[in-house]
């Protein structure tokens, strides 16, 4: 989930693969993201999501 505002229309869906909760805030933007095993797609701003895809406990949702 976004905290804040809104995702834009052209935002990537992110899968989280982690185990606990956790809040990114992205690099190019300052959004604040939470991913977490119960909600692990969220839809992120493609400036942000390169370098968390960089992470091995990010990918793509097809």
């Amino acid at each position: 989930m976004k905290v804040n505002g809104t995702a834009p229309s052209s935002a990537l869906n992110l899968r989280y693969f982690g185990q606990s909760m956790i809040h990114v805030r992205g690099a190019a933007t300052g959004s604040l993201y939470q991913f977490s095993p119960m909600l692990p797609v969220q839809p992120v701003d493609p400036r942000d999501a390169q370098p968390l895809l960089a992470n091995r406990l990010f990918r793509l949702s097809r």
